[in-house]
């Protein structure tokens, strides 16, 4: 049976300094049989902490990694040519205490699948070890056969999928994202939007615009009339006039903008070339070869930024080791549009 014990370690060592406390000008002169009853004593309390004191919990759960990514704006438009999507590339990395440290600006948003497109305006990033960036979930959904549906039925198709590819506290946070589902059907365009950061209500449409954050956008009042040239023009210049009322902020960067047609779907213009990340070592080994720029914030200085990334850096290999494990929900995040951007 354990005895209770009411010292603590720094109570016991306080108590070893008074106890054993000798003047300066004695420190080398201790009789041998002092010095035996010292150190005798002293590991005797050592070993009664080792039996007195509660013992660790061993946990299997994987550390919190410092980055979050926050930052999206997605327009979708049914005009008069078809459908219309366009987001911007920014993604801002912030600490654990929602410091905003630097951003980069080819950030995916927009995903193609098959002849229709999702585009995300939540947390870019998973839950997960293995497959830990958005974009690398919907690459393979894309591929799947369970993306082959209706376009009302493509978020409940995609959460399903997500399901069974991710574990469980994986597949949880690809439910936190708000998406834009859209294509054609039996030749009609239709929308579909996903709150994931607020409702969880999905919400179909098959005519007018939807944007996320909920902005009421003059100029596409009309949208059905318009062509994908003049609502392209629109939404580019809302998405830029954002960004510079809020710089140095969350949003920003190119505008990317995605058309589909009954028979098409393409991209307006070139998109810039996004990093192919799994997960958070491919960001850090980008950074270190200086693939992706990053741009600094206000008062951030280049050491903090590195160890930002050395910290997410040290966070995914240690969950890939760890991989038998479930990890905790404390993945690193990228990607939000909330108040705190």
């Amino acid at each position: 049976m354990r005895m209770a014990c009411s010292l603590r370690t720094p109570d016991l060592v306080m108590l070893f300094r008074k106890m054993y406390s000798v003047p300066q000008k004695r420190a080398f002169s201790i009789p041998r049989s002092d010095s035996r009853k010292l150190l005798k004593t002293l590991l005797i309390s050592l070993l009664l902490l080792g039996v007195l004191s509660p013992p660790v919990a061993r946990t299997s759960s994987v550390q919190s990694a410092p980055i979050r990514v926050k930052g999206s704006f997605v327009i979708a438009a049914i005009c008069r040519d078809g459908i219309v999507v366009a987001s911007d590339s920014r993604g801002t990395l912030k600490d654990k205490r929602g410091r905003r440290i630097a951003y980069y600006d080819i950030n995916q948003k927009i995903f193609p699948v098959g002849s229709k497109l999702i585009a995300d305006t939540g947390y870019a990033s998973l839950n997960d070890p293995k497959i830990s960036f958005l974009s690398a979930l919907m690459s393979r959904f894309a591929n799947s056969p369970l993306s082959h549906v209706k376009v009302d039925q493509l978020p409940d198709s995609y959460f399903k999928y997500a399901s069974l590819t991710l574990p469980a506290l994986g597949a949880a946070s690809a439910r936190i994202q708000t998406l834009v589902f859209a294509g054609y059907e039996k030749s009609k365009p239709m929308l579909c939007i996903y709150d994931g950061e607020a409702s969880r209500a999905t919400k179909c449409r098959g005519s007018g615009y939807v944007s996320s954050p909920n902005q009421q956008i003059i100029g596409l009042r009309e949208v059905s009339s318009l062509s994908f040239k003049q609502v392209a023009r629109i939404m580019q210049q809302t998405i830029n006039d954002y960004a510079a009322a809020v710089q140095p902020g969350s949003v920003g960067g190119p505008v990317v903008i995605r058309t589909i047609t009954p028979s098409t779907s393409k991209w307006f213009d070139s998109p810039p070339p996004w990093p192919r990340w799994e997960r958070f070592s491919d960001l850090a080994e980008d950074y270190r070869a200086k693939r992706v720029p990053f741009q600094l914030m206000p008062g951030i200085s280049e050491r903090e930024l590195d160890t930002l990334i050395d910290e997410g850096d040290a966070w995914a290999r240690f969950a890939q080791v760890s991989a038998a494990e479930k990890a905790d929900g404390n993945a690193p995040v990228i990607g939000s549009y909330r108040s705190d951007r």
